[in-house]
């Protein structure tokens, strides 16, 4: 029945060039419905059928692409699909067979370039849904749809306005490039997801624990916190910045004492999650361990892999982030916040301090500049963008119908569907793109159909990176995307190993110590 129900709604794609239009269409309708339902003031049922709207949205994304993406998905794919036999031994190449350095992230065997957790999640979802490009991204499906209502909530906390509240999680729900994170398109994909997912969660645990300061809240801060360091590296623990401010604006006040306890216990909860997993490493992966905590550290005083940029740099990427033509709205926002009465308070404050810091940190101290390091607190931007959106609307006293028309009109013009479709669409001439990728993908999952048995190296695959894609779904299968060198042949005929070369697209001949290898099979498929 489900499946029928699939193969119908799938007879709409001739709308749109896109795989599975028909749930895209169905969250925009639903996501018209939310608004509609926002407008005339009942927010909770808005805010219900918002979320579904999200995730149908995600899933659409999710199932956009039926491969992995070069720039850092396929890495990451494949460290999750050995965690799924080898959870607590990260690897990228399981079963080396030539001569690796532990500095070369990209072909390495022991692989701690990223913490844990979201590999952890991918493995679970694999072990449920099958290993696929698309069971990747479930985990960040769901996380991506739950940071929409948890926008609101704290949104509606901090302003008391549940407008604002509701405009923050439209731009939530169909921010672009949150979006292209999730289909893996943008690096550094799930990575980025899950660790935005955490900081926003312990930032709204946060918010909750300024309105009753309860222990629990302060050890759901704790342990949402430390989720996030265990995702990525430290800047996880950002809410402690804005709680620690508080504190010291505050200190003078006899009440503030049970804040500093609670604020120790958080801290050391958010300890105790991810410090476990560091002397962990340090002593079953001393080496490897050692060098990728230097170079994290590295990412602050000096430009790493070439990702060097001005202050500018991120300030470039507003269009991206904030959506072309309405990015503007956000210095606005900051800048009406400080004067508007009603958003004069700690809350505020602390939230505005949030993306301060951290626009201000990325840009003018750290040397390493990455598109996707801003995300974790630009739900925070959609925030006061919202704050400009209504203050403008509220002074030309415009009317709720009209509220409901600017509304829809954002959410279009944050999601781009213009960029989305160019980027995604199989039918595009752009480098890499979705119908090569998708041809190459299904000889890669099928190679043993293509081999002999016995082999067990495969040589001079289609691209950058799809080295990955075919040991993704081979994992006893060691792949490279060009011929290896002839001392390194030299170390595979020493071990007795079968080797397939697939031909070079041009018709090029091998080279000598190729053809002249003794277990040498040529792959009669041709690769895009």
């Amino acid at each position: 029945m489900i499946l029928h129900v699939f193969r119908l709604m799938n007879t709409l794609n001739p709308i749109f060039p896109l795989a599975n239009s028909w749930l895209l269409m169905l969250s925009f309708l639903l996501a018209v419905i939310s608004v509609v339902l926002s407008g005339r003031g009942k927010n909770n049922y808005a805010v219900f059928i918002l979320f579904f709207a999200a995730f149908f949205l995600r899933l659409f994304m999710a199932w956009l692409d039926p491969f992995l993406h070069p720039w850092d998905e396929c890495f990451h794919a494949l460290v999750a699909r050995n965690m799924m036999s080898h959870p607590f031994k990260p690897m990228l190449i399981a079963n080396p067979i030539v001569d690796y350095t532990i500095d070369n992230w990209c072909n390495n065997h022991i692989w701690l370039h990223k913490q844990p957790l979201f590999l952890w999640q991918m493995a679970l979802s694999m072990k449920l849904f099958g290993v696929s490009p698309f069971a990747i991204r479930y985990p960040a499906v769901l996380m991506g749809a739950l940071m929409v209502p948890m926008l609101y909530r704290i949104v509606i906390i901090a302003t008391g306005n549940a407008r604002i509240a509701f405009m923050s999680a439209i731009l939530m729900c169909f921010s672009y490039y949150h979006l292209e994170l999730l289909a893996g398109y943008s690096g550094m994909d799930q990575n980025d997801i899950a660790f935005d997912f955490y900081v926003l969660s312990s930032i709204w645990a946060y918010m909750e624990y300024t309105r009753n300061r309860k222990i629990s809240w302060a050890i759901l801060i704790g342990l949402l916190a430390g989720c996030a360091v265990l995702n990525k590296w430290l800047t996880g623990m950002l809410v402690f910045g804005g709680w620690g401010l508080y504190i010291l604006l505050a200190i003078r006040q006899k009440e503030i004492r049970k804040d500093i306890l609670h604020f120790l216990l958080s801290l050391l909860v958010c300890t105790a999650v991810f410090l476990p997993w560091q002397l962990y490493i340090l002593h079953a992966f001393p080496a490897e361990a050692k060098y990728e905590f230097a170079f994290n550290s590295r990412h602050v005083w000096e430009v790493v892999e070439s990702h060097g940029g001005t202050i500018w740099y991120y300030f470039d990427f507003f269009n991206v982030y904030f959506g072309k033509y309405i990015w503007c709205l956000l210095p606005i926002g900051l800048l009406l916040s400080p004067f508007i009465k009603q958003y004069r308070n700690h809350r505020m404050l602390t939230l505005a301090v949030y993306f301060m810091v951290v626009y201000t940190f990325f840009s003018f101290v750290a040397k390493t500049k990455v598109q996707a390091y801003l995300m974790v607190v630009v739900p925070i931007g959609y925030m006061f963008m919202a704050v400009a959106i209504y203050y403008i609307l509220d002074k030309v006293r415009i009317q709720k119908y009209a509220f409901i028309s600017v509304t829809i009109i954002i959410a279009l013009v944050i999601f781009d569907l213009p960029d989305i479709t160019e980027e995604h669409d199989p039918n595009n001439n752009k480098l890499n793109n979705v119908a090569v990728q998708t041809y190459n993908t299904q000889i890669y999952k099928n190679i043993k159909k293509y081999i002999p048995a016995d082999v067990k190296v495969v040589m001079n695959l289609g691209a950058m990176c799809d080295e990955k894609t075919l040991m993704f779904f081979n994992n006893d299968l060691n792949a490279y995307d060009y011929i290896l060198p002839e001392f390194r042949i030299n170390e595979i005929k020493d071990k007795g190993l079968r080797i397939a070369v697939f031909p070079f697209k041009d018709g090029s001949a091998l080279p000598p110590y190729i053809k002249n290898y003794p277990n040498l099979y040529i792959i009669d498929k041709k690769l895009e």
